[in-house]
């Protein structure tokens, strides 16, 4: 089949329009493949369970290569840009997520005191490759209230 001139430069814009809406309508998608997202999540740290690790917004967490946490996210934020950050929990799948940084901030995690209390995490998050890099850790003085 041969095309015109005219049927080419057709289907290049329509091409064009379609891959520039899908910008505009899934701002997430681009990280995929380029820079990643700046996160801030918080949520409540608990020892692993495999029948708790598939409940709604919990992540499978390994830091430094240890032993498995979950992680029961109450909000995530992607920065500058705080509209989408629901979206982003949906975007990892399987939901896990491989936790490196610097070791005084994973030292904070693994402290067997910081189980069951309100954790923020802040970095940058890797959709494609399921990596967070820690930037910066905060624990609540008080163990959370899990609302059932």
């Amino acid at each position: 089949m041969h095309l015109t001139w005219r049927q080419t430069l057709v289907i290049i814009v329509a091409v064009g329009v379609i891959v520039g809406s899908f910008g505009r309508v899934c701002p997430a998608a681009p990280s995929l493949f380029g820079a990643p997202l700046v996160v801030r999540m918080s949520g409540i740290l608990l020892p692993f369970n495999k029948h708790d690790s598939h409940a709604l917004n919990t992540l499978t967490l390994t830091i430094a290569d240890t032993q498995p946490w979950l992680f029961k996210v109450t909000r995530v934020d992607t920065l500058p840009d705080t509209a989408s950050g629901g979206m982003i929990l949906s975007e990892i799948f399987p939901p896990a997520l491989y936790l490196t940084g610097s070791t005084r901030d994973l030292a904070v995690l693994t402290q067997p005191d910081v189980v069951g209390k309100a954790v923020t995490l802040q970095g940058f998050l890797y959709l494609a490759d399921h990596n967070f890099y820690v930037g910066g850790v905060s624990v609540a003085a008080e163990a959370a209230q899990e609302a059932r």
